[in-house]
């Protein structure tokens, strides 16, 4: 499905109610982007590895690198936080490739042991000379969909897997609804709340499909994790 099939679902389920409904396709657009922007994010809270990915930089002299320069097109634009770091390219230092380097807060840095570093302002720094010699780091975050580069191209696909790509129908549907002043304010509201429900229940699915994805994982700790599906 590409973003103009959605706002056609969208537009389509409109007919169904009396009214003028918006018809302007560029904030329609960037309605969808954002939306499945939203439900990526919200999938990352949930399993990380779903939408998981990885990239690596080289360290300044200060042993720091901003994440906006990671190598590749998925970069911090495109994350929804931090999963992991590990060593990439050890350099001269005594670790190795993939030694997993601890995240800490500046509040305290001794949470953890050598090597670590702390994450603010989008910029990984590591702790006093943990890092020293080493040459790079890969980073492994949830990413964020990608919002297209031209913002009215309809031609874009959505990135959200059938059939849950129904969820920006919905949400679509919703915002042209709410925004629609002809509507009997009665015949709105029962709109409303029957969209509502209907996306509510699709995304519970949603989520439950995203948590146990990888159905032969294996974990030695797990805990339950609650889903927040709005």
């Amino acid at each position: 499905m590409t973003y103009e099939e959605v706002i056609e679902n969208a537009l389509a389920r409109t007919l169904d109610w009396d009214g003028e409904f918006p018809s302007t396709r560029l904030p329609m657009y960037r309605r969808v982007g954002v939306r499945q922007q939203q439900l990526f994010s919200m999938a990352s809270k949930i399993n990380p590895d779903y939408y998981g990915t990885e990239a690596g930089a080289d360290l300044d002299s200060e042993y720091r690198l901003d994440l906006k320069d990671l190598d590749g097109a998925a970069n911090l634009d495109q994350a929804c936080g931090v999963q992991r770091v590990v060593i990439l390219d050890p350099g001269t230092s005594t670790y190795v490739a993939d030694d997993e380097v601890n995240i800490v807060s500046i509040d305290d840095i001794d949470a953890d042991l050598p090597p670590r570093v702390t994450i603010r302002d989008q910029i990984v720094k590591g702790v006093g000379t943990d890092l020293a010699l080493v040459t790079s780091l890969c980073v492994k975050y949830p990413r964020y969909a990608d919002m297209p580069a031209n913002t009215e191209d309809g031609t874009t696909d959505i990135e959200l897997q059938q059939p849950y790509q129904e969820l920006l129908v919905i949400d679509l549907t919703k915002d042209l609804v709410r925004k629609c002043l002809s509507m009997e304010t009665e015949v709105k509201a029962a709109t409303q709340t029957i969209l509502n429900e209907e996306e509510q229940e699709l995304l519970v699915i949603y989520m439950a499909d995203v948590k146990a994805f990888a159905i032969g994982q294996h974990q030695r700790f797990s805990e339950p994790v609650s889903i927040a599906t709005r």
